[in-house]
């Protein structure tokens, strides 16, 4: 699936942002959201009354602890979204992997940097002894030097476009792939299996799939495109296709309630499962780019996210007196933000039936936390586009 990391996304979306709203009934919040904010409820409710947003859910974490979650819009024609719906997160499934190596560290012998062909052999890549270079390590910090999907490929086929590990980053949903196939050899389980024994079940944790099964029936929202079309749940592109069930995938399409993920994120800003050093290693800088728009920062030095780029899973914006780990996931039909903060035990849960939402994504986390660095250097960003856009216009 297409993922955009980079704000240079929101450009795709920039046609819709105008678009004018229209009535939706069952647009108003699910039951039991009192403790919401009212200027977030407002706005969430003016967001999911647009064309381009079906649905969205949203939890906010303070001081470890859920302080409210709620559900706005419809998952289905005349069924309200609710806490409990099951949005499809896109790329968010992938600190679910990261998450998981993490607690692998030191079972049976493994360690960050062992090399991934010693368990498994990519048919594309092993003839390359640059495969020998690739490590969990490197894959969950995006430098393994390989383009997103095979499909971005004049032959369809993986190669590298630079050598691993060179801290640059290179954003590479194949490359986790790469990952889960490679957890499935060493430890002989499927990769769902290894997430639920080594991630879900320790920490008690519900309402996360990362396949679809078929419990999900009637809980998946359709997914809506920026212009205001409609497909079914799971549904992989406009084109069509359908994610089966039993389908997974490391880097995309993790299906999770605001709850269940909001849960998730109290336990690992608790450190739950996980020893110091891995925490640690998690927030470390491992990568940046001084080309992806998305890692260059625009606003004066003193108010620049520092650092800027990837830890291991997570893209780091460090804060003076505490860092944020963020992912987001966007597809054709649905967008996600998540990001927390082990220093203050804050966090977000953000998920919408809507793709391209990255601007009401953003609003959202300016209304929750006015003071969120990451949100100012994606807002300067997205208003440098606008402004660009506008004078190519004129």
């Amino acid at each position: 699936m297409k993922h955009f990391h980079s704000i240079a996304a929101v450009a795709c979306l920039l046609a819709f942002s105008g678009s004018a709203a229209h009535a939706l009934s069952g647009a108003g919040p699910s039951p039991g959201d009192a403790a919401v904010p009212s200027e977030i409820s407002e706005r969430a409710q003016q967001l999911v009354a647009q064309p381009g947003i079906a649905a969205l859910g949203i939890a906010m974490i303070e001081n470890g602890e859920v302080q409210w979650a709620a559900a706005y819009g419809q998952q289905a024609p005349g069924v309200p979204a609710s806490t409990d719906t099951m949005f499809n997160t896109a790329s968010v499934a992938k600190t679910i992997i990261a998450e998981t190596v993490l607690r692998l560290v030191g079972r049976d012998g493994m360690s960050l940097d062992d090399p991934i062909a010693e368990f498994y052999r990519h048919p594309d890549l092993s003839a390359d002894p640059r495969y020998e270079q690739l490590t969990p390590r490197l894959i969950l910090s995006h430098q393994a030097g390989l383009l997103n999907w095979p499909y971005l490929y004049d032959d369809g086929k993986l190669a590298f476009v630079a050598d691993p590990g060179q801290g640059e980053i290179r954003y590479s949903g194949a490359g986790i792939r790469i990952l889960a196939r490679y957890l499935e050899e060493r430890f002989g389980a499927s990769y769902p299996d290894i997430v639920q024994q080594t991630l879900l079940d320790p920490l008690g944790v519900t309402g996360i799939s990362v396949r679809r099964t078929p419990d999900l029936a009637g809980r998946v929202p359709q997914a809506r495109t920026p212009d205001g079309r409609t497909f079914p749940p799971f549904t992989r592109s406009e084109e069509g296709g359908e994610i089966e069930i039993g389908q997974w995938s490391a880097a995309d399409n993790l299906f999770a309630s605001v709850e269940g993920y909001a849960d998730l994120l109290t336990r690992v800003i608790a450190g739950e499962g996980l020893s110091p050093e891995m925490a640690e290693e998690r927030q470390r800088l491992h990568s940046s780019s001084e080309t992806e728009l998305g890692y260059q920062c625009i606003l004066p030095a003193e108010e620049c996210p520092s650092p800027l780029g990837f830890g291991l899973g997570w893209t780091l914006f460090g804060e003076p007196d505490r860092m944020i780990l963020n992912h987001s996931g966007n597809d054709f039909g649905e967008h996600a933000q998540v990001y927390f903060s082990p220093q203050s035990g804050d966090g977000l849960v953000l998920f919408f039936s809507g793709g391209n939402a990255w601007v009401a994504g953003l609003e959202l986390m300016e209304l929750v936390d006015p003071d969120l660095r990451m949100a100012r250097h994606y807002r300067a960003l997205y208003e440098r586009m606008q402004a660009q856009q506008s004078a190519e216009a004129e």
